[in-house]
């Protein structure tokens, strides 16, 4: 112990300070304190003093696996994965199971006048308003690699445009987000356009499964915690888990 200037005292509690939020750090750091405030317990702080140790200590990431990109993204931009309260919130998140799929033999079958028409109009139009639209704010889209995809789902989420979106703006983007999902089901996983006038019931078939990428989109966009709820991540990665399952 040294006295210090009006007062203070300076208590060396452990021979270095290298190990202070060890178990018997905190425990010598709890005595002292108690002993100096007699008012405090020594239950209470060293509890205390634990939760602070805890702060300290990493904890490891568990999130998700097929959101994790997504998840890894936003603990990033918080503060990076230090944030313990964070992560722990973010380990507990599991999206609902993918519900936008048909059985392959229940898939309608195309009710438009060219089929080929309407796949042009799929990706050459309504996927490239996608890229045009995020080229900026997620140039990954410009690159058709598959990190674009989370990048992507993060980037609606965390700008919260399923909140945001006006009924026009919604009816715009739907097209351009399911088809850009959807051109990944086809380049990506071998699928093939089932095209139908109504968009939400346009499919691409990855053998025994129909994927529904508009009625995906459409639910990714209703409110402001969508884009993570369903997300293109999520679809695409069951899609190619359950594509290798049948393949094998």
């Amino acid at each position: 112990m040294e006295e210090l200037p009006h007062g203070a005292v300076l208590w060396l509690t452990r021979p270095t300070p290298a190990d202070f939020d060890s178990e018997e750090s905190r425990l010598a750091q709890a005595r002292a304190l108690v002993h100096l405030r007699p008012e405090l317990s020594l239950e209470s702080t060293l509890a205390t003093l634990r939760q602070r140790s805890l702060e300290f200590s990493p904890i490891p990431l568990e999130f998700d696996p097929d959101v994790a990109d997504i998840l890894r993204m936003e603990a990033e931009f918080e503060g990076g994965c230090g944030n313990r309260a964070l992560v722990e919130r973010l380990n507990r998140y599991h999206p609902p199971p993918v519900s936008e799929w048909l059985p392959t033999a229940q898939a309608p079958a195309p009710d438009v006048d060219s089929v080929q028409a309407a796949i042009d109009t799929y990706e050459g139009l309504y996927a490239e308003q996608l890229v045009a639209l995020f080229e900026k704010e997620v140039p990954q889209v410009m690159k058709g690699t598959l990190e674009a995809l989370p990048h992507l789902d993060w980037h609606l989420w965390h700008m919260h445009w399923g909140k945001r979106l006006t009924h026009a703006q919604r009816e715009t983007l739907v097209p351009a987000l399911g088809a850009f999902l959807g051109r990944y089901l086809v380049d990506g996983l071998g699928g093939r356009w089932v095209p139908r006038k109504k968009l939400e019931e346009a499919a691409v078939i990855v053998g025994y499964r129909a994927w529904l990428p508009f009625l995906r989109a459409r639910h990714a966009l209703q409110n402001q915690e969508a884009p993570l709820d369903y997300s293109c991540s999520q679809l695409f990665r069951t899609a190619q888990r359950l594509a290798r399952a049948h393949s094998h």
